[in-house]
């Protein structure tokens, strides 16, 4: 049975870049996906065309992750937005700077940021095996020895992969659709991670007037939407807005 220095179950922004990173260091990599192809939620991100980051600084950055904002700390401040500007473009992806400081693909193509992602991973020799769900972590006396995948990953039931490290990177809870459906918490918990509860963070907006339904399909781009509740102002917020059949996304 084939041994890899590490497996990484999820092929979105997260696992495509810790592949890329691994293999450039000399780990052999096997990138597991459950989807038909990588970076699924990258496509949608941003309307279709990406919103990589923001230029705020780091401690405004993270004011926006209320309590969890000190845990984060470290990881912004050792990866500010303008290292991930410079590592985008240092795999052929121009960027542009927006109001509000949003960044995105000079192109504005969403799909341009994954293409990236999957070329580099692929020049540096990652194995990316699609359709692959995870089903458990393999472990053994010194901890997690590699993954199980499920039947439908594959014919012979409870195939297994060893390797040396797994990191888990399949992302949220926020869009089935598109993979992400809270798998990472389940395995994590399996070897003894505490989990949160998951709350929604990004949701529609449901209206009962008709005039959202009339205007379906309309995007309008550097929108400041207020919130009022009792006549009294609750929270804003400044980006892209669109009507649809419900009311506002």
């Amino acid at each position: 049975m084939k041994k890899y220095d590490i497996i990484i179950i999820g092929a979105g922004a997260a696992g495509l870049i810790a592949a890329g990173e691994a293999a450039e260091k000399g780990a052999e990599v096997l990138l597991l996906e459950k989807m038909n192809i990588p970076g699924r939620k990258l496509f949608i991100t941003g309307k279709g065309r990406c919103n990589l980051t923001n230029i705020a600084p780091p401690d405004d950055f993270l004011l926006h992750f209320g309590k969890n904002g000190k845990f984060l700390r470290q990881a912004f401040f050792a990866f500010p937005p303008e290292k991930l500007i410079e590592y985008f473009e240092s795999k052929g992806v121009k960027t542009v700077v927006e109001r509000g400081g949003r960044v995105f693909p000079r192109s504005q193509k969403s799909g341009d940021i994954v293409k990236a992602l999957q070329r580099n991973v692929e020049s540096k020799g990652v194995k990316l095996q699609n359709y692959s769900i995870v089903k458990n972590l393999v472990l053994n006396e010194n901890g997690v020895a590699g993954v199980q995948l499920t039947a439908s990953s594959n014919k012979a039931m409870g195939w297994k992969l060893i390797g040396d490290a797994v990191i888990i990177a399949t992302g949220g809870k926020s869009y089935p659709q598109t993979g992400s459906s809270g798998d990472g918490y389940t395995l994590a918990e399996s070897v003894g991670h505490r989990i949160t509860p998951p709350l929604p963070a990004l949701v529609p907006i449901e209206t009962e007037e008709i005039i959202p339904m009339v205007l379906k399909g309309l995007k309008l781009r550097n929108v400041n939407a207020t919130l009022w509740i009792n006549d009294k102002k609750a929270t804003e917020e400044f980006g892209e807005l669109e009507f649809t059949d419900f009311g506002l996304t």
